[in-house]
């Protein structure tokens, strides 16, 4: 298979240039950190605060903080779950608004290829792997694309936006998968070139444990370097494959493991998750990788029907920490709602009820419940050495 070299980076920086360039920043935040991946997302910090922003396609409908011709601009705080951007926080975004509004016109808009039906993989070569994402936590994707190809996906669209800057063919979710083949020569330099700290290695727009890592191996070969460097995994995935690595992960001073465990009953999973592992064999793995010593939790995300009683009975004893999250892609997750014979299980109304048994659950057996950023501080984990 011939290699190519991903060229989304290079676009992107054209973009960005005048915030990646400047020092200081001009907008009188530090960048700590950026990626073309899955649309566009920034990560700036001052002082204790950290602000994300990501730029998706635009779509009228959906909220945002801000439009530009080409985007929505998505704003937040990391790890303050729900507190609102202070004027500071607001300034920058404008700011960042503003240099977007003057310059997309400077990305390609190259022709993309007829859509394809038929499945792709392309062994590409980055420059760029460890994303810094403030207070001490980074993280990577040693694939773009997931072959488990969820239908709900929310980060369809995402990578979508980024292929289509390069102007790769349209293709289904779950139908493309780019291997970072240099994936662990770029970390060995990038681990010399950042202090030590919490690695998130999940499900976003891939899973490190699709079925193309027992070929490829890249997952473990970036933990083999981050062990080496001093630095601590906590991986999220709906594969049991994570198990082939069991000795590698027990050999870290602390490693972190979760599954994706969206409901008890194997038969909505099958409507929901086809391409993925049974619920039973994701719990029997997150019951080893918890007897081998390993930081263990579980992402109930999106919650699926379930019996949640039961589900808390089967995972709380395995875990240290969970966390609860809705559908976010409902339009496009409606028809499977409606396979499954449960469209009234895609409501707001459906999911605060479960949550609500969920979150009581889980309390009662002390499991702690992790918000959206801060999982390693659920864990007991730290940071930076």
């Amino acid at each position: 298979m011939e290699r190519t070299r991903r060229e989304v980076d290079d676009r992107v920086r054209e973009l960005l240039a005048p915030l990646l360039d400047a020092r200081p920043s001009p907008l009188q935040w530090r960048l700590v950190g950026w990626d073309a991946e899955q649309g566009i997302s920034l990560t700036l910090e001052r002082g204790d605060r950290v602000l994300l922003i990501e730029l998706e396609a635009r779509d009228d409908e959906r909220d945002c903080h801000a439009r530009t011709a080409r985007f929505n601009v998505c704003a937040r705080l990391a790890f303050r779950e729900g507190e609102p951007l202070g004027d500071g926080e607001r300034r920058a975004v404008e700011q960042l608004v503003a240099m977007v509004r003057s310059r997309e016109g400077r990305l390609p808009e190259p022709p993309r290829a007829a859509a394809a039906s038929g499945s792709e993989v392309r062994e590409i070569e980055v420059d760029r792997l460890l994303i810094p994402e403030g207070n001490g936590h980074y993280y990577l994707n040693p694939y773009v694309g997931c072959m488990i190809g969820c239908a709900f996906c929310y980060a369809a669209e995402r990578v979508d936006l980024s292929r289509g800057l390069e102007g790769l063919a349209p293709r289904p979710w779950g139908r493309f998968v780019d291997v970072k083949i240099n994936a662990a020569d770029v970390l060995r330099r990038e681990v010399r070139a950042h202090r030590p700290g919490i690695v998130r290695i999940s499900p976003i727009i891939t899973d490190p444990y699709q079925p193309l890592e027992r070929r490829y191996a890249i997952t473990r070969q970036c933990l083999e370097v981050l062990r080496d460097g001093g630095f601590t995994p906590v991986i999220l995935t709906r594969a049991a494959l994570v198990l082939r690595d069991l000795d590698l992960l027990a050999s870290f001073p602390i490693a972190a493991v979760g599954f994706s465990v969206p409901t008890d009953d194997d038969r909505v999973r099958a409507q929901f998750e086809p391409g993925a592992d049974p619920i039973a064999a994701r719990i029997d793995a997150l019951a080893r990788c918890h007897a081998a010593g390993l930081r263990t939790f579980a992402a109930i995300q999106p919650a699926l029907p379930m019996d949640p009683a039961r589900l808390v009975a089967q995972i709380a004893p395995l875990v240290r920490a969970v966390r609860i999250d809705r559908m976010y892609a409902l339009p496009r997750a409606l028809p499977l709602y409606e396979a499954a014979g449960c469209p009234e299980a895609a409501t707001p109304e459906f999911f605060a009820a479960t949550a609500s048994v969920l979150r009581e659950g889980f309390a009662a057996r002390g499991v702690t419940l992790d918000g959206p950023d801060d999982l390693a501080g659920a864990l007991g984990l730290t940071g930076p050495r």
